[in-house]
C-alpha cells in the first residue's frame, strides 16, 4: 500500500510540474495554439514519414504579410481595415499616362537636366542647348500626360494633394525658363564672339583673385554686362551705317534715343541673365522637393493627420540627403573658387571669404529656430506632450550649437587668413614658380577648412538621440536606429577629415586645387543613406512595410544599393565636367 501511495505522489508532482512549465510558456508570450502545433508536429513526426528533414524550421516573419501572423484582436481589427490602394493599383483609371509621366519626369530630372547643367557650367553651349531643349520637351510631355491622367483618376483618392499644385508651378517655371533661355542664347550667340571668354581652370585655380567670390569654370555670366553692352553696340553701329538710317542716326535726338535703347537693352539682357541663372539652379532644387512629393502622392502617403509626420521626416531627411550630395560634390571639386573643395583660396579684395562651416552653422541655427514651432503642428492649440517637448529639446541643441558655430567662425576668421598665408609662404620656399605671388598683397585667405566642431557636433548628437529613440513598433525603432547610426558614422569620418587637413602635409604645389580627402567619400555615403532612411522612417511608410512583412534590413539593403548608384552617377557627372573643360582648353590652345 505504501508503494502505491508513493507512486501516486510522484505522478501528482510530475503532472503539476508539466502543467507549471506549460503555464510559464504561455505567460512568456507563447500562444496555446503554438504549443499544440509543436505537440502535433512531434506526434506526426513519430507516426508519419511524409515530412522532409530540415536543419532549422524558419520562425522569422520576413516576407510574411502581417495578417498571416499571430495578432491580438485589436491589432487584427486595424490591419484588416488597412487600405493598400494607391494610384498605381486603383481599378478606375487608365495607367498609361501615369506611367508616361513617371518615366519622363524621372528621365529628365535624373539624367537629362543634370547633363545640361554640366554642359553649361563647363561652358559648352553646343551640348548645353540641345540637352536643355530635350529637357523642356520631356518635361512638357510629362506634364501633359499627368494632366490627361488627372481627367480619369479618382479625385477622392488624395484630395488637395500638393503634387498637383507643384506640377502647375513647374509648368509655368519651365515655360519661363525656356523663354529666358531663348533670350539668353540669342544675346550670347554672336558669330564674332563665339561666346565670351570664360575662366579657364588655370585662372580659376590661381591663388590670387580679385574678390572672394571666385568664379567657377565655364560660367557664362562672368562678364555678361560687358558682353551684352558690346553686342548691342555692334548692332547699333551696323544700324548707323546702313543707308538712309545713317543720316537719322547722326541726328542729336536720334543719338539720345539710341543711347537710351542701348542702356535699356543692357539692363534687360543683364536682368534676363540673372533670371536665367536663378531658374537654372532653382529648377534643380525644385526637383529635389518635387520628386519625393510625387512618391508620397502616388502611394497615398501622408493623408489626414499623418501629413505632419511625413513632412517632418521628409524635410529633415531631405536636409541630410542634400548635405550628402553637397559633400560628395565638394569631394569632386565643386565650389573650389570659394575654397569649399577642401582647397586654399586667396583674395586681394577686402570682402570676407565665407567658409562652408559658417554656412553649415548658419543653417543649423535657422533650422533650430524654426523647428520649435514645427514640432507642435500636429497638436495645435493643445497641451505640449512629452513627445513634443522631447523633439523641441533637440531644436534647442540646434539653436545652441548653431549659434556657437557662428561665433566660432567669427573668432577663427583671423586664424584662417594667417594659416592660409603661412601655407602660401611655405609653398613659395619650396617652389620658385610661385614666388611671383606677393603674400603681402593678400588681404583674405582660407586654408580650405575651419576647425569648427559644432556642425558635426550637432549631427553627431542628432544621430545618437535618434538611434535611441523608442517607437511604437519594433520595425520603426530599428529603422530609426539605422539612420541615427549612419549620421554618427558620417560625423566621425568628417572629424577624421579635419585631422587630415590640420596635421598631414598638404600638396603645396596645388594649394588651390581640390584636396579630395578619402574620408569624405564615407561621410557623403553616410549622410546620403542616413537622410534616405530618415525619410523612410515616417509612420505611413512603416505601416506599409509592416503590412507586407518587410524587415528593417529590407529597407537598409535597398537604400544602400540606391545610394551607391546615385553616388556613381554624381561622380560621373563631375568627371564628365572635368573632361569637357579639358577638351575646351585643348581646342582653345
Amino acid at each position: 500500500m505504501r508503494k502505491y501511495l508513493i507512486a501516486a505522489l510522484l505522478l501528482s508532482v510530475a503532472t503539476s510540474t508539466v502543467i507549471g512549465e506549460r503555464d510559464e510558456m504561455v505567460g512568456m508570450g507563447m500562444a496555446m495554439d503554438d504549443i499544440e502545433e509543436d505537440e502535433s508536429s512531434s506526434s506526426a513526426l513519430n507516426s508519419s514519414t511524409t515530412l522532409l528533414p530540415v536543419p532549422h524550421r524558419v520562425s522569422s516573419h520576413h516576407g510574411v504579410p502581417i495578417l498571416q501572423t499571430h495578432l491580438k484582436p485589436e491589432e487584427r481589427l486595424f490591419w484588416e481595415a488597412y487600405n493598400t490602394t494607391t494610384f498605381l493599383t486603383d481599378d478606375y483609371s487608365s495607367k498609361f499616362n501615369l506611367y508616361v509621366h513617371i518615366a519622363t519626369i524621372l528621365l529628365t530630372t535624373i539624367f537629362v537636366y543634370p547633363l545640361s547643367m554640366v554642359a553649361k557650367n563647363a561652358g559648352m553651349p553646343k551640348f548645353h542647348i540641345p540637352l536643355f531643349i530635350s529637357h523642356c520637351i520631356l518635361m512638357t510631355i510629362s506634364l501633359v500626360a499627368l494632366s490627361i491622367y488627372g481627367t480619369t483618376a479618382p479625385t477622392d483618392l488624395y484630395p488637395g494633394n500638393a503634387y498637383s499644385k507643384m506640377s502647375w508651378i513647374l509648368a509655368f517655371a519651365t515655360g519661363a525658363h525656356l523663354i529666358s533661355a531663348v533670350i539668353y542664347f540669342g544675346t550670347n550667340s554672336s558669330p564674332s564672339s563665339q561666346y565670351h571668354k570664360v575662366y579657364s581652370s588655370d585662372e580659376e585655380s590661381s591663388p590670387v583673385n580679385g574678390s572672394s567670390s571666385n568664379h567657377s569654370s565655364g560660367d557664362w555670366e562672368h562678364s555678361d554686362r560687358m558682353e551684352i553692352s558690346r553686342l548691342m553696340d555692334e548692332k547699333f553701329s551696323t544700324f548707323r551705317n546702313f543707308g538712309i538710317f545713317s543720316k537719322i542716326a547722326q541726328n542729336s535726338i536720334s543719338q539720345k534715343i539710341i543711347s537710351k535703347l542701348e542702356i535699356a537693352a543692357n539692363y534687360i539682357g543683364l536682368s534676363n541673365t540673372i533670371i536665367f541663372n536663378l531658374l537654372h539652379w532653382g529648377s534643380f532644387f525644385f526637383f529635389l522637393v518635387y520628386i519625393p512629393t510625387g512618391v508620397a502622392t502616388v502611394f497615398l502617403l501622408g493623408k489626414g493627420d499623418t501629413v505632419f509626420n511625413i513632412l517632418a521626416h521628409f524635410i529633415k531627411g531631405g536636409v541630410f540627403f542634400s548635405l550628402g550630395l553637397l559633400s560628395l560634390a565638394r569631394y569632386c571639386g565643386a565650389f573650389k573658387g570659394k575654397g569649399w573643395a577642401w582647397n586654399s583660396v586667396y583674395s586681394r579684395s577686402s570682402s570676407r571669404i565665407i567658409s562652408m562651416e559658417m554656412v553649415e552653422s548658419g543653417l543649423i541655427l535657422f533650422y533650430g529656430c524654426t523647428n520649435i514651432f514645427l514640432e507642435h503642428l500636429a497638436n495645435p492649440g493643445g497641451e505640449w506632450s512629452a513627445k513634443d517637448l522631447q523633439h523641441v529639446s533637440i531644436a534647442f541643441i540646434y539653436i545652441g550649437a548653431g549659434l556657437c558655430g557662428v561665433i566660432t567662425e567669427l573668432k577663427l576668421s583671423v586664424w584662417r587668413v594667417q594659416h592660409g598665408i603661412e601655407k602660401l609662404v611655405k609653398a613659395q620656399k619650396e617652389d620658385t614658380s610661385i614666388s611671383e605671388i606677393d603674400a603681402a598683397e593678400i588681404t583674405n585667405a582660407s586654408p580650405g577648412f575651419s576647425p569648427n566642431p559644432f556642425p558635426i557636433f550637432t549631427i553627431f548628437w542628432t544621430g545618437i538621440l535618434m538611434s535611441k529613440h523608442a517607437q511604437a513598433s519594433e520595425l520603426s525603432t530599428e529603422i530609426h536606429s539605422q539612420w541615427g547610426n549612419l549620421l554618427v558614422y558620417g560625423t566621425v569620418f568628417r572629424f577624421i577629415t579635419y585631422l587630415i587637413m590640420m596635421f598631414l602635409p598638404a600638396s603645396l604645389k596645388n594649394l588651390t586645387k581640390p584636396t579630395k580627402p578619402i574620408t569624405e567619400i564615407i561621410t557623403s555615403f553616410a549622410l546620403l543613406c542616413g537622410g534616405l532612411v530618415f525619410m523612410e522612417s515616417c509612420d505611413p511608410v512603416i505601416l506599409a512595410l509592416e503590412y507586407r512583412g518587410f524587415t528593417a534590413m529590407f529597407t537598409l539593403n535597398l537604400s544602400l544599393g540606391f545610394i551607391a548608384l546615385l553616388m556613381a552617377w554624381e561622380m560621373t557627372l563631375f568627371a564628365l565636367k572635368d573632361w569637357l573643360e579639358e577638351r575646351k582648353e585643348k581646342l582653345a590652345s
